[in-house]
């Protein structure tokens, strides 16, 4: 985002300072009664960024400062913490299924078959999940989804999108994540089921993020600082950790240019 505004601030700084003389009216300068703010939003990675700036303020200072952030902190400080692991840990066996397709589409045997054991030891001796026993047999979850097989594949992260209610995606992400929905056990869900899981997982997610919430509000620009976060995050996950050097420095070279 560039701010075409920078020649006001200029302006102000060479205004005459008042200092008990009088200054003549053939002599004074005259001054601006008002100055238009111009902002332009070029990010390629997010061309909608007016519209998700509007669905950001909506998100973040409505939704989640008299909504989200009061029922997450309650979901916190007051649900034992067992009893917040078995849930989310029920919650994520059932996705086991899909991420061993995704890891086998990609070529990533081993974990495929992490997956397809974490699955089966955690639905049997885990009881159902509650309890992550292949975790501490070392077998660490792993969830790719289909969007990140797209990734590998080349498929572009495609433009930023702030959904209402939901947060940030990238187009891929939206166009991509019905179908982990397809394979077992996720495909056996109702409706209403599906939104019951997405809605506590999302809960567990966000009181996560108390401890996060200090850097959001601190944030020179919050909703910048979310969105290259968040980007991050997408190629983080499709590159396993290794993101590629060569974007890591395309993305300093952009940085740079934005404080020309």
């Amino acid at each position: 985002m560039k701010l075409k505004w920078i020649g006001l601030f200029l302006g102000c700084a060479l205004l005459p300072q008042a200092n008990g003389t009088e200054v003549p009216a053939s002599d004074a300068t005259p001054q601006p009664t008002s100055a238009a703010v111009t902002i332009t939003y070029d990010d390629p990675k997010d061309p909608f960024e007016s519209f998700n700036r509007t669905m950001w303020d909506f998100n973040y200072l409505y939704l989640d400062r008299y909504l989200y952030r009061p029922i997450a902190h309650g979901y916190n400080d007051y649900l034992p913490r067992p009893v917040k692991t078995g849930i989310n840990n029920v919650l994520e066996n059932l996705e086991e299924p899909s991420s061993l397709v995704n890891n086998t589409l990609q070529g990533k045997w081993r974990w495929a078959a992490n997956a397809g054991g974490r699955f089966t030891v955690n639905t049997t001796i885990g009881l159902l999940g509650i309890i992550d026993v292949a975790d501490m047999m070392g077998m660490p979850r792993k969830q790719d989804e289909f969007s990140e097989v797209l990734g590998y594949y080349g498929v572009p992260n495609g433009p930023y999108f702030m959904a209402p209610f939901a947060g940030p995606y990238v187009v891929r992400e939206l166009a991509s994540d019905w179908v982990d929905g397809l394979y077992f056990p996720l495909s056996e869900l109702t409706m209403w089921q599906t939104v019951i899981k997405w809605g506590v997982k999302s809960l567990h997610s966000r009181a996560a993020a108390i401890d996060q919430e200090r850097l959001v509000d601190n944030a020179l620009d919050p909703y910048a600082f979310v969105k290259d976060a968040y980007l991050q995050h997408v190629d983080y996950k499709v590159y396993d950790g290794d993101v590629p050097q060569k974007q890591d420095d395309e993305l300093l070279e952009q940085y740079m240019q934005e404080l020309e």
